[in-house]
């Protein structure tokens, strides 16, 4: 297994601007409203602050296959579903366990610039842990002529166009020139769902897209959906994120709501696979692991016994000496 370098990266990261512990990034960027609430943002660039931080991806919650947190529609519509995992220490990689509690001060930090009430969730779960996530499926793009959802045909092969009410009662108003066939983008069309939920995906495929995380291996190499929930768990991995906000008064308790967007993964080390010492035959006798037995208690020798006269023999050996 390739051996990575954390103190030299350590070192590096150190000296990025975006590197999440960088105490600057408050006066370089602010919260600004963008989609359903706020987006933070740099102020020079105007773009969304990218933060980066190293941490130890959790087995807990990982949720990053095909479908993510999706569990059925029972417990909310396949459009919300999203890929999500819980970040942690890193457990004595070289300075970052040390950075993962200064990331964490600084996020809170962040977090009371825009924050309204005292209920705030979805991000900093606890001491111990930043929760990450990003939607699977967005909304595709809008048809700049009609100004509304072009809803694409459910195969990529399919010749079918769709003809919409506003063209047959206004033919005039149609566009002179050709109009590209609409045609589902193939990353959708062949997005690798589990079958117990195709059919949940195939009802959205015509107005939504799958969107793959950008999530790279030791070696720089892609990883492809189906095996990203794999290569994350237990993994030490570099996050590129951005920061969300949207405030639910509504709820009971209102509530401000934050998400720490994934952007990019980048996996510096391959997590460690669980032994499973215990999965051959019961039947064939217990489990010879010696390392996996409680060990046997430590016997501590005998306390040596001093000497002591009985006080007879004391008091018979005072009357010796006195002559009695």
């Amino acid at each position: 297994m390739k051996i990575f370098d954390f103190a030299a990266h350590h070192k590096a990261l150190k000296q990025n601007p975006n590197y999440a512990v960088n105490s600057q990034i408050l006066q370089h960027a602010e919260w600004r409203h963008g989609g359903s609430g706020h987006i933070f943002t740099e102020k020079m660039s105007d773009e969304p602050f990218v933060g980066i931080l190293v941490v130890h991806i959790v087995d807990f919650r990982l949720q990053c296959t095909p479908t993510g947190s999706f569990l059925g529609n029972k417990y909310g519509a396949i459009e919300k579903a999203k890929y999500q995992f819980i970040g942690g220490r890193t457990h004595g990689k070289d300075g970052f366990d040390e950075d993962f509690v200064r990331a964490q001060a600084l996020l809170n930090n962040i977090q009371n610039a825009v924050a309204v009430s005292h209920n705030r969730k979805d991000m900093l779960l606890d001491d111990q842990s930043i929760r990450f996530a990003r939607n699977i499926f967005e909304k595709r793009i809008i048809s700049p002529y009609l100004n509304k959802e072009h809803p694409v045909p459910d195969s990529p092969t399919a010749s079918r166009r769709t003809v919409y009410l506003e063209d047959l009662e206004n033919p005039h108003d149609a566009p002179s020139c050709t109009v590209k066939e609409l045609k589902m983008d193939e990353e959708t069309a062949k997005w690798p769902v589990d079958t117990q939920f195709s059919d949940e995906v195939a009802t959205i495929k015509a107005t939504y897209k799958a969107v793959p995380l950008r999530v790279y291996d030791e070696n720089e190499k892609f990883v492809e959906p189906q095996n990203v929930n794999k290569a994350l768990c237990n993994a030490i991995a570099e996050i590129h994120f951005t920061l969300h906000h949207t405030y639910l008064p509504k709820n009971e308790p209102a509530q401000d709501s934050f998400r720490a967007n994934i952007e990019q993964i980048l996996i510096l080390q391959q997590g460690k696979s669980t032994a499973k010492i215990y999965s051959s035959d019961p039947r064939a006798g217990p489990a010879r692991t010696a390392t996996h037995h409680t060990p046997p208690p430590v016997e501590n020798p005998p306390a040596k016994k001093l000497h002591t006269e009985e006080p007879s023999v004391v008091k018979e050996k005072g009357k010796e000496r006195q002559g009695i």
